[in-house]
Formats: C-alpha cells, structure tokens, sequence
C-alpha cells in the first residue's frame, strides 16, 4: 500500500509505483521522473481520472501534470487539499463546487462549466481563468498568491439569498466574486483578451467560439487587500481591468501599481475604500447606479477614498444621479489640473457645473422656491454656460459678439426701421454700421434710434459692454494659468 497518510490519519490504500513507496497519485515529482521518465505523466493521469470516474472526488497531496476533466457530473465537490498540479482544465463540469485549498497550481482554467461554489484559499497559483462559467452560490478566492486572474464571460445564475438585515443594511449572501487577500498579483483582468489561454485549450483539443464574450454578472465584485507585484516593469502598464462588468462593484484597502480601468460596466453602488491607483484610473462607457442612501454616504467620500496618482478619465459615462456626474467629474478635473493640463481640467470643470446646475434643479421643492430655483438656473445657463462655457471657452464670446452684433442687430433694426440718420434712406450697412457703433458704446450721433430702436439699442449696448468683459475675463483666465 502507498505510504501517504491523510491529515486524518488514514493511509492512501492505491498500490505503490514499483520501486517507490508512493502511488502514482502521491509519488513526488522527481521520484517519478527519476523511475519511470516522461512515462509518469501518462501513469499519472490515468490513475487520477480512474479514480474520479470512481466516484472519488476528493484529493490530498496529489501531484499531477497535465490533466483535463471533461463532461464530468458529480454532486460532490471537487477538492485539491495540499496538492501540486502544473495544469488543470475542466472543462463542462456540472459539480456543487471546485475548492483548492493549500495547494500549488500551475495553470487553473475552468471552461463553459456550471458550478456551485469556487473556492481557492491558501494557495499558490500563476494563473487563473475562469471562462464561461455559471455558478449558483459564489467565486471566493482568497489569501494566497496568484499571478494573473481572468474572469470571462461568468455570470451568477443563483436568485440571492438576504444574510443580514439590521438598521437598513442589506447584505447578500450569494453571487459574490470575492477576491481577498491575495498577494504578487500582476493582473486581475474581467473579460480581457488572453490569447495564451486559447492556445492551452487549443492544446487540449477544445476550440473555443468566436461568439462575443458576454458580461460577468455577480451581485458583487469585491477586490479586498490585494498586493500587486511591485516590479517596474510593470509600472506602466494595466494591472486591473475591469470590462462588461454587471454588478456592485468594492475596491477596498487596494494599492495598484500601474494603470486601472473600468469600461462597458453597469456599477451598482460602487464604493472605493482606501484605493489608490499609482498610474491613471479610466472609467469609460461606465453606468453608475446609485440608491439614495449610496448618494447620501458613499458617493461624498468618494473623492477622499479613491486616491490616483496619474489622470481620471471619465469618458461617455452614465449617470442615474447628477450629483454622481458632479462628484466624478470633480474627481477627474483635480486631477488633470494637479498634473497641469488645464486644457483638459477645463473640460471636466464644464462638466461639473453643468450636472451641479441640474442637480438643484432636480431638488424636491416646490411652489414659489421651485419657481425661483427655475429662474437662477435660466440665467445661468444663459450668462455663464450659454456666453462662455463656464469661463472655460475664449472663443464663444466672440462668435456671439460677432454674430449679435453684424446679423441679429442689424436685422432686428431693419425690420423695425427703428433708426434714422443723416442720409435719407437706410441701407444694411447702414444699419450695420449703427450697430456697431451702439455695442462698441462709441456713439459718433450720425445715426440714432427711434421708437422701439432705443429699447434696441439700449439692449444692445449693454450685451456689447457684457461679452467683451466676458471675453477679457475668460482670454485672461485662460492663457494666465
């Protein structure tokens, strides 16, 4: 009998490879080698998938090579405890759960499967795909080192089931991708290209459809106390991407070193605790959700919480609340004027004020103070966001000053023939000209107003005085920054 003894205290009961004290499944790697050559991979894999067509799902300090499970059913989990294995692919599984616990793996794919719980807890992985996988509970991978993870195409297809409900607190007890704890991460990547995984499937015979990857849902992505791998080489590029993700969505007690991005998402109540992002953070086509209490306590902080060192992009990004646009955009305008372009700030700022202004215009008053909340957001939208963009466009002021000035005066005295001059008739030049000189306040008395022409003029004037100020503030603002 094998002499490999369970944490139990049992004995392993399979035959010892001759020559060795250990079965095929237990024998070490370079034993094996050493006995039997490149024939104990096949030895190897044979025993393990006879013993899982056995019924025997559970494996402790097993050490394999290269092994696939394909169409396999169980209503056992499947479980790795203290074990060693180069790859491992399922491949249209249907089992309660996966666990690996305390072991070191290779590579770990997971493929068009359906599974109940995945776990990985304490141990040693390089890389990790789960693709096209539907799972019934949850996806806990937590405190052990992992180099790369890619989640595609996984969605959770439980209904959810309430764990707490105390002072307005609801928590979900399934469907949560929970990656906790983990250690020399370089990549975590949702939806991502990986071609190097296509290639292993290819090697194990399955050709993967070129379908489009669809979104991973999860009633939460939560990504808790992870260490990314501090190596330069890696400063620069993406070491979190997030893409088509459709969830709430927690980033908590993170220190990414490089680049983050989240793209094609649906967020519900997302939440950044003690986040910070040593490169750029980019949110593009993003839909944020928020509730009223999300709004109330969360989203303030959001700005405090969520620290990046680079750039914030907030790029043709949705949002259910004004308020979440103004703070976000905020959060992406401070950081472009801390790295000095102001020319982009500038954009961001115009944003901002833009959903502040229909953020008070979607408050609950009413009666006389939702008449006068109207009126404020009228005028500003026409002297500060209609003239000039806020003071962020030099440029606008004077197209409105030109086009005022020589098309809209000039007709508008026209039609009236409301000024008179020293000629006897009145040209549109003329016309033209008595406009001019009313906006630019000359005032040379060859021509004046008559009738309505002096509320014309008087108008006029004053628009001409206006957006010159406005232009001068802005032109200043704009090239003394």
């Amino acid at each position: 009998m094998c002499e490999y003894t369970y944490e139990s205290g049992k004995k392993c009961r399979l035959k010892p490879v001759e020559g060795s004290k250990y079965c095929p499944l237990h024998i070490p790697y370079e034993e094996g080698e050493k006995l039997l050559g490149e024939e104990i991979k096949k030895v190897k894999e044979e025993a393990f998938l006879r013993r899982l067509e056995a019924g025997q799902t559970y494996f402790e300090g097993v050490y394999l090579y290269d092994v696939k499970i394909s169409d396999f059913k169980a209503e056992k989990q499947v479980v790795f405890k203290n074990s060693h294995i180069r790859t491992i692919l399922f491949d249209s599984v249907s089992v309660p759960g996966i666990t690996f616990y305390n072991s070191a793996v290779g590579r770990l794919v997971v493929f068009e499967s359906e599974l109940g719980t995945f776990t990985l807890h304490n141990s040693h992985v390089f890389g990790l795909n789960l693709l096209r996988v539907k799972f019934s509970n949850s996806v806990y991978i937590r405190n052990s080192s992992v180099r790369y993870v890619m989640i595609n195409s996984t969605e959770y297809t439980g209904k959810g089931e309430g764990s707490e409900k105390e002072y307005g607190e609801r928590k979900t007890a399934t469907g949560r991708i929970e990656l906790s704890d983990l250690s020399d991460v370089r990549r975590i990547g949702m939806n991502v290209r990986y071609p190097l995984l296509r290639e292993i499937l290819e090697e194990h015979g399955i050709k993967p459809s070129e379908s489009r990857e669809r979104a991973v849902k999860a009633t939460a992505l939560i990504l808790r106390n992870i260490g990314f791998d501090q190596s330069a080489r890696f400063k620069r590029q993406v070491r979190l991407s997030i893409r088509q993700f459709h969830g709430n969505l927690v980033l908590e007690n993170l220190e990414i070193f490089g680049h983050a991005e989240i793209v094609g998402s649906w967020l519900k109540n997302p939440e950044f605790v003690h986040t910070r992002v040593m490169g750029n953070m980019i949110f593009r086509r993003v839909s944020f959700h928020g509730d009223f209490t999300w709004n109330s306590t969360v989203l303030a902080n959001i700005p405090v919480e969520l620290n990046v060192e680079g750039f914030v992009e907030v790029d043709d990004c949705r949002f259910n609340s004004h308020r979440a646009a103004e703070v976000l955009y905020r959060l992406a305008r401070i950081s472009w004027e801390q790295n000095g372009d102001f020319e982009k700030a500038d954009q961001y700022y115009y944003l901002e004020m833009v959903e502040k202004r229909h953020f008070r215009l979607a408050g609950r008053r009413k009666g006389i103070k939702k008449l006068f909340l109207k009126m404020e957001a009228l005028f500003e939208w026409l002297f500060a966001d209609l003239t000039c963009k806020y003071g962020t466009d030099w440029k606008r002021p004077i197209i409105i000053w030109l086009g005022a000035v020589n098309v809209f005066f000039p007709i508008l005295f026209l039609l009236t023939k409301s000024v008179e001059g020293l000629s006897g008739s009145m040209s549109f030049m003329d016309y033209e000209y008595f406009s001019v000189v009313t906006a630019t306040t000359l005032g040379y008395g060859d021509y004046h107003p008559i009738g309505v022409g002096r509320v014309i003029a008087s108008i006029e004037a004053l628009f001409g005085m206006f957006m010159w100020a406005v232009f001068l503030t802005v032109f200043a603002r704009k090239y003394m920054r």
